[in-house]
């Protein structure tokens, strides 16, 4: 098993037209200083593969433009089977 501190991981909030995307975009960095942003790409693929590229670790959180997640999500630690990261 592999264990990854969920706070060690890359956060994205995707956004395109939500309406409160803003007001949400605030407390997401405010919760989570690390967090970055892709905002306004079309096309549902496009915008996953910009969260990617923007990613500088293996696996990412992505947070849907209309989600605030739940601060304690940070805290936890995932464990992961060792073969899916051969």
């Amino acid at each position: 098993m592999k264990q990854i501190d969920v706070a060690d991981l890359d956060c994205i909030y995707l956004s395109y037209d939500e309406p409160q995307k803003e007001e949400f975009w605030v407390k997401i960095h405010n919760m989570i200083p690390w967090a970055r942003r892709v905002d306004g790409v079309k096309g549902s693929d496009a915008a996953h593969k910009a969260a990617a590229d923007i990613s500088s670790t293996e696996r990412f959180i992505l947070i849907d433009g209309d989600n605030l997640p739940d601060e304690k999500f940070f805290n936890l630690t995932l464990d992961f089977p060792t073969q899916e990261w051969e």
